[in-house]
């Protein structure tokens, strides 16, 4: 036997009956590597350019901040890792998590922004509209009371109809 597949399928790589891989798929894995090395260069020169804006406004500000953080954590992340550290209780995963924690509370802030709100101008409106309007409980249906004292004279009318 050649070589095993691992179970997940899909984009695992082949590796050969000792554990290893083969010299196309080692470079392959080098290149996407280095093609994410790069991505991450431009997003972080990009960065520190808008960092460098001094018109930002605060809000934009902490994203750029938080944005920094994170890629500088991630970056630092990456080095140990392929240094072979034990990254396990190591400081630089606490520093990931916060600045995760900081990127999704800056998104709950910007969607909870964009959330709908309440027109308080245009609710006072409705209510004032109908605080002449009286309602009364007619069987079950609430009609107005001008409906109301309709019905009964229409009802009282035809009862005096009937005993004619």
């Amino acid at each position: 036997m050649a070589g095993i597949i691992a179970p997940s399928g899909g984009n695992q790589p082949f590796i050969d009956c000792n554990g290893q891989l083969n010299d196309d798929q080692l470079l392959g894995i080098f290149v996407n590597f280095s093609a994410s090395l790069d991505v991450l260069e431009k997003d972080l020169h990009s960065a520190i350019r808008a960092h460098n804006f001094r018109s930002l406004s605060t809000e934009e500000q902490v994203k750029v901040d938080t944005f920094l953080v994170y890629v500088n954590s991630t970056l630092f992340w990456m080095y140990l890792k392929l240094q072979g550290c034990d990254l396990s209780k190591h400081y630089i995963l606490h520093d990931l998590r916060r600045a995760r924690e900081m990127l999704a509370r800056e998104k709950q802030t910007n969607s909870s922004k964009a959330a709908p709100r309440l027109d308080i101008a245009a609710s006072k409106r409705f209510i004032a509209a109908g605080m002449h309007t009286r309602f009364v409980d007619m069987e079950g249906v609430m009609v107005t009371e001008a409906q109301y004292t309709r019905s009964l004279t229409e009802a009282s009318g035809s009862n005096l109809q009937q005993t004619i």
